[in-house]
């Protein structure tokens, strides 16, 4: 008999993805990154050019938190994320979320604490009934109760929403190969017809990096492709963005610099223009 996972799921509306990598892997895959990391600082970077090649690096953080600090376990998995704002040319806080596991290494509790902006406190509680189903509880201030179900049978994994009188429904929909991989996701969002469509294809049988990837967005009557060429370490070096409407395509690329365990420390996005557009850095600590 095949599993079926169905689970009640309480997050802000920008919240909710595919359940299934994680509930199938670890938070360290889910981040990829390889071998027994311990801690990752993550920093997000603006250059500011004085001329064509002399330029500063300026902390990006505009609008929503580009910048955290996360603790794994020796599972793998997430102990703690704080979320890292500039403030007065220092960096603070600005939320922190702690998870608590069980004896199998799920997910029991989560928590977030914000010290900024709403200050608000959010907590998930996990239940597990046998090997199918879980419900999970959110608590906030700001959105009350939004009510999120998820649902997984054989290669669909259907996410739906609804705030707490029905009043805003959406819909998602995942379909995995036979790989695991995801080859079809449809967003719904509050509409009977599919607002957002994307369609992957992966090299092979094996890699887990996606090849192609068409996305149709019915709700601006748009469509366009990224197809992704990868380095000897299986992170995309090339970016192309074509749109079928206009016939016209873009290139982005990035370098990189690695550490002895294979991760990269420090990524370089250079924009269709060829220019330097931002660079991100990450700070890996390993278990002993």
């Amino acid at each position: 008999m095949k599993k079926i996972f169905q689970i009640l799921i309480l997050f802000p509306i920008v919240g909710f993805s595919q359940m299934r990598s994680r509930l199938n892997s670890t938070d360290l895959i889910r981040y990829d990154l390889k071998g027994n990391v311990k801690e990752m600082v993550f920093k997000e970077y603006e250059p500011r050019f004085s001329n064509d090649t002399t330029y500063t690096l300026e902390l990006y953080d505009f609008l929503g938190p580009s910048n955290f600090k996360l603790e794994f376990n020796k599972f793998g998995n997430l102990k703690s994320k704080s979320e890292l704002r500039s403030e007065n040319d220092s960096i603070k806080v600005g939320a922190i979320w702690l998870y608590k596991y069980d004896n199998k290494n799920r997910i029991l509790k989560e928590e977030r604490f914000s010290f900024q902006y709403s200050k608000d406190t959010a907590t998930w509680n996990y239940q597990y009934i046998g090997d199918s189903i879980i419900n999970i509880q959110q608590l906030d201030k700001t959105y009350k109760i939004l009510y999120y179900t998820y649902l997984e049978k054989e290669n669909f994994e259907y996410l739906n929403h609804a705030n707490s009188d029905s009043s805003y429904v959406t819909k998602r929909l995942y379909v995995y190969d036979k790989f695991d991989r995801v080859i079809r996701s449809e967003d719904y969002e509050n509409k009977d017809y599919i607002q957002d469509l994307r369609i992957k294809t992966y090299k092979d049988t094996v890699s887990s990096k996606i090849f192609k990837e068409v996305l149709i967005w019915t709700k601006y009557n748009d469509s366009f492709y990224h197809e992704f060429e990868y380095n000897e370490n299986e992170n995309f070096e090339k970016m192309i963005i074509g749109n079928f409407n206009k016939n016209e395509t873009s290139v982005n690329r990035y370098e990189y610099d690695y550490d002895k365990k294979g991760n990269w420390i420090e990524k370089r996005h250079f924009g269709w223009r060829g220019k330097l557009s931002t660079v991100f850095r990450r700070e890996i600590e390993y278990y002993e």
